[in-house]
């Protein structure tokens, strides 16, 4: 048993390893360890009493609710500071255990306690706070502000703005458009590379990796229109819902190794087992395998299905439906395989947007 676990061990090791081609010690050191390390999904419930939260910002309401991840039972709603806020997404960090609220309107990110839900400060950025990630390893977080055209990099010991990144050049992305403004953003687990995606124009976008310690461009890759992203191992998972397709990227070099076609994908989200995606514009929701074969989809009650989070344990699903006028947010079970079926839906405030797990 033991000769059976060191071979899987070596075999997985030498795989991820094969297409890494950045000359990084830290990127390579920190990657090779957390290649394979899809977060807790999917696992034996070890800790019972560990509280889990799934989280949704409610655009037009200028709140965000508050539910168990595990019953699916709602808990509370905050309220955002500033009347006529516009929350749009949110992020944990597990080192600060605050939870992040990016404010649409009034150009700050909001944070709170995890496990209170009370609020704890407010740092400046500039407007349009939009798509953000948090990662503990490099102590940051990044917000694209599609307003001003920038991205916000936030220390998360000081939470003071320690870079603002504008769009790439012409140097760096030649003929890019006066159009083109940032939209989602992550960051790769060792938290060595942060990758914003540009949008430039209805059938383009760009995948740009920047370094998180001198946040420099370091490359670019051009994907379909509208693109949103989400890394999975030592791969870069990339929906370009105008494109109908999504692309799997080596996320060290950007190279692609697959596109699968879905059609108008958007939200992402992952377990150990599966990678889900919204059909935002056929209202459906796509289940896909580690071997990229989608192997379910489903139909949503409600219309435009946007933002996706999947709990700890892997088998319950968090939904959004977003709009003016929308209001409901559907919990989904994750059968072992891949297939949904509808729990519940809520009404959690208007226009329900991003969502978040921790």
């Amino acid at each position: 048993m033991k000769k059976l676990l060191l071979f899987l061990t070596i075999s997985i090791f030498i795989f991820s390893c094969e297409n890494e081609d950045i000359d990084n010690s830290k990127q390579l050191k920190q990657d090779k360890q957390l290649e394979f390390d899809l977060g807790e999904d999917d696992v034996s419930n070890k800790h019972p009493k560990r509280k889990e939260y799934f989280m949704v910002a409610n655009r037009g309401s200028s709140t965000i609710s508050v539910f168990n991840a595990k019953t699916t039972e709602y808990l509370a709603d905050i309220t955002l500071p500033d009347e006529g806020a516009q929350p749009t997404y949110l992020a944990h960090s597990k080192i600060t255990r605050n939870v992040y609220v990016g404010d649409f309107v009034n150009q700050k990110v909001v944070y709170y306690d995890a496990k209170t839900f009370e609020m704890k400060g407010e740092i400046a950025i500039q407007e349009g706070a939009f798509h953000m990630w948090i990662n503990d390893y490099a102590g940051q977080l990044w917000v694209n502000n599609i307003v001003s055209k920038t991205t916000s990099v936030i220390d998360l010991h000081s939470h003071t703005v320690v870079a603002t990144i504008p769009l790439p050049t012409n140097s760096e992305i030649e003929g890019i458009s006066e159009g083109a403004v940032q939209h989602d953003v992550t960051i790769s687990p060792s938290g060595y590379a942060a990758y914003v995606t540009v949008l430039d124009g209805s059938d383009k976008s760009y995948v740009v990796m920047y370094n998180t310690d001198t946040f420099e461009y370091i490359k670019h890759v051009e994907v379909g229109g509208d693109a949103h992203m989400l890394p999975v191992g030592f791969r870069l998972y990339v929906t370009s819902q105008n494109g109908n397709e999504i692309s799997v990227l080596n996320r060290f070099n950007l190279e692609e190794l697959d596109v699968i076609d879905f059609e108008s994908p958007h939200g992402v989200a992952v377990s150990r087992r599966y990678f889900f995606t919204t059909g935002i514009g056929t209202n459906k929701i796509g289940v896909i395998n580690p071997y990229n074969e989608i192997v379910s989809e489903t139909d949503t009650d409600f219309n435009i299905p946007h933002n996706l989070a999947v709990n700890r344990r892997g088998n319950i699903l968090f939904l959004s439906h977003s709009g003016g006028t929308a209001t409901k947010v559907v919990f989904y079970k994750v059968k072992k395989n891949g297939t949904l079926i509808k729990l519940s839906d809520y009404d959690s405030g208007t226009n329900p947007f991003g969502v978040l797990r921790y």
